[in-house]
Formats: structure tokens, C-alpha cells, sequence
């Protein structure tokens, strides 16, 4: 059987904010359905978003639509990990 932990897809993303957008940002990330965490940090980056979801199209619709939407966003980068179940469609 495989870990659930392993078949579901991830999203770190890494953002440079404007400060005095950073808790609007904060607020508005965490109502989205596949966004699990938001950490601020210290050094290059400002705040990362912890996205997860079984469905790889859930993740890119945060990512490409609903984080692009926010305001106060200067710099975006995105590392995102394949679950088991489309790395499996992904070989075949």
C-alpha cells in the first residue's frame, strides 16, 4: 500500500512580499482549499505557502490564478512535488 503522504502532490512557494501587503497576503492565502501552512520567514524570501492536494490541477489553479491575484506579491517561485499516483500516469 502506498503512504498517503506520497501520493498526494505538494507546492512550496516562496514569496517576496510588499510588507505592508504581507498580512493581507497571509489572511487571504490561508482560506485557499489547498493551501496547508504559511510560514514568514527571514533571509531572501518573506513568506512561504505550503500548498497539498491529491489533484495536481487544484495546486496549479492556486498557483497560477489565486496567489497571482494577490496584491502586494513582488517575486513568486514555485517548487512543486509529484505524487505517486501521477508520477506512476507520468512513466506510462
Amino acid at each position: 500500500m502506498v503512504d498517503d503522504e506520497l501520493s498526494k502532490n505538494q507546492a512550496y512557494v516562496l514569496l517576496n512580499v510588499d510588507y505592508k501587503h504581507q498580512k493581507n497576503i497571509i489572511s487571504k492565502a490561508k482560506s485557499f482549499p489547498t493551501v496547508q501552512n504559511v510560514k514568514t520567514m527571514y533571509g531572501i524570501y518573506d513568506l512561504m505557502m505550503i500548498l497539498e492536494s491529491d489533484d495536481m490541477s487544484a495546486i496549479k489553479k492556486t498557483i497560477d490564478v489565486d496567489i497571482h491575484e494577490l496584491d502586494g506579491i513582488i517575486n513568486m517561485t514555485s517548487l512543486v512535488t509529484v505524487g505517486t499516483k501521477d508520477v506512476q500516469s507520468i512513466l506510462e
